[in-house]
């Protein structure tokens, strides 16, 4: 065995042990046989797993253990991984005393060591080494055979035993249904348009939303937002309205209004201080609650004959 020098420390061991109380341990039964054959055992929170090739665990047990120089002497045991609703063995294998399988039930495991009925696994191993750390045994042993059980584990936290629970995945949002998908989208369309607020719209859009006007020429959402912003720029008392809207699968259609006075350039036009109104309509397909296109057709001959430029039927 090899021993490690002790150190001085700048704390004291109550203190030690009370930050520590603060890691959640597993509770897990190390059970063998003593040399007349009989069950017996104690509990841990330091079991570890150590290594995957070859598969070996460990755990540390206290010098003034009286229960595993018993053990040590077969070099076998099982690793009982106590579920909830086992705090009995821990309060029995806690007994001091011989005798601490007293009222205890068990099946054998194929290496001859007490497998505890109801535990969260199993796992029969053989002692490999064993070093002295300080105030402890460091055991390492090999794993001969593992069994899961059932049940969640015990564990062991601030001085008390409990259970891990652990967090529920969050249920993906429902899809918004037909019609808040229209209140949603109409929302924002006329905050955009309407009030110039184009985080409402960026809002509701998906990456890579395009805009189709009816000539065939396609805008990004950053043009979009310049020309919102450039008719704000061109027209004041901006007022719209949905006159109409529809929607079918995965498409809404917008009917709408605008009305507004034209109080700055536009299209090369200077400021006419008229009242200029527009017709058109909006079509927008969308996907998992956001707009990924949209289809524009208006025509600009009603705002140039409002603003006395082009009069329609010329």
């Amino acid at each position: 065995m090899a021993s490690i020098p002790p150190s001085p420390a700048a704390f004291s061991a109550a203190e030690q042990r009370k930050l520590f109380a603060l890691l959640p341990t597993g509770v897990v039964a190390i059970t063998g046989r003593t040399e007349d054959d009989k069950p017996t055992g104690f509990v841990v929170g330091t079991f570890q797993s150590l290594s995957l090739d070859p598969a070996l665990v460990t755990f540390c047990v206290d010098k003034s253990s009286s229960t595993w120089p018993v053990l040590r002497a077969s070099a076998k045991f099982t690793a009982n991984i106590l579920s909830v609703g086992q705090e009995g063995i821990c309060k029995a294998l806690g007994r001091k005393g011989e005798d601490k399988f007293q009222g205890l039930t068990y099946d054998d495991s194929a290496i001859g060591t007490p497998r505890l009925p109801d535990a969260a696994a199993w796992l029969d191993c053989r002692v490999l080494s064993e070093v002295v750390a300080g105030d402890h045994f460091v055991i390492i042993a090999t794993i001969a055979a593992m069994d899961v059980g059932r049940g969640n584990s015990l564990v062991f936290c601030e001085g008390k035993l409990g259970s891990y629970q652990a967090p529920q995945a969050a249920e993906p949002a429902a899809a918004p249904s037909q019609p808040e998908m229209v209140a949603r989208i109409e929302k924002a369309w006329i905050s955009a348009w309407g009030d110039g607020n184009t985080a409402a719209f960026e809002a509701i859009v998906a990456p890579g939303y395009v805009r189709h006007s009816k000539d065939g020429h396609k805008v990004n959402l950053p043009e979009l937002i310049g020309q919102i912003e450039t008719s704000h720029a061109a027209f004041g008392e901006f007022n719209v309205e949905v006159l109409h809207a529809v929607a079918q699968d995965d498409m809404i259609a917008l009917h709408w209004r605008t009305t507004a006075r034209h109080t700055g350039a536009f299209m090369d036009v200077p400021a006419t201080g008229r009242e200029v109104v527009v017709h058109g309509a909006s079509f927008l397909r969308h996907q998992g609650g956001r707009i990924v296109e949209e289809w524009v057709a208006w025509d600009p001959r009603e705002m140039l004959s409002a603003m006395k430029i082009w009069h329609l039927g010329a």
